[in-house]
């Protein structure tokens, strides 16, 4: 019962619940930015109105990605572009560290929930090169801040 529950627990609860909420929240960033990854790179797809709103959320100011010509769409890809797999990954980190700041009791679950978002998109939409480097740099970066 309800009644049975002691400041402690309900503090307990409350932690439960914070920690599934970063989760969860990571979790969607990341498939975010691999979904969006996955689809922007394939260069002849027109990129459907809903992924605009997207696309904004990720913090993408540039052209609109269907008035892009093809050399235009390849250079987002391309190191150290908005959609390369370096930027990519650090948008992810940047992410989770602002949601979590430098909770080293959390890093564990912050790299299964991006982990999870991988698999999820590769199990989607097939082995994707791009999505494996910036799944395996955003990895190596959130590495940099764990003790």
């Amino acid at each position: 019962m309800i009644t049975n529950y002691k400041p402690k627990d309900l503090q307990s609860l409350s932690n439960t619940h914070h920690s599934l909420n970063l989760d969860i929240k990571i979790l969607m960033w990341a498939r975010l930015n691999f979904e969006l990854q996955v689809s922007l790179h394939q260069l002849n797809a027109s990129v459907p109105d809903t992924m605009k709103d997207k696309l904004q959320e990720l913090g993408y100011v540039g052209k609109p990605i269907n008035c892009l010509s093809q050399k235009e769409r390849e250079e987002l890809f391309q190191r150290e572009a908005f959609f390369s797999y370096s930027q990519t990954g650090k948008r992810i980190v940047a992410f989770a560290l602002q949601q979590n700041g430098l909770n080293q009791k959390q890093f564990q679950k912050i790299e299964e929930s991006i982990t999870n978002a991988y698999k999820e998109v590769i199990r989607r939409s097939g082995e994707n090169g791009l999505v494996e480097k910036s799944y395996r740099h955003t990895l190596d970066t959130l590495g940099i801040f764990k003790p």
